[in-house]
């Protein structure tokens, strides 16, 4: 029984691991308009490093 509900539990955790590498994430930010060009910038290097997508 104890093994049944190990599996179980293995397969719970590593489905939610899966999924959560998968989802894509957005990061938003607000401020100043000065500094924006130098932020899309970054942004646009960070995006096509990592897939992460920012907003400012």
């Amino acid at each position: 029984m104890k093994l049944k509900q190990l599996v179980i539990a293995l397969a719970a955790t590593s489905a939610l691991a899966y999924a959560s590498l998968s989802s894509a994430t957005d990061i938003t930010g607000a401020g100043a308009t000065f500094p924006y060009p130098a932020y899309a910038k970054w942004a646009e290097a960070y995006k096509a490093k990592t897939g992460v997508n920012m907003n400012y």
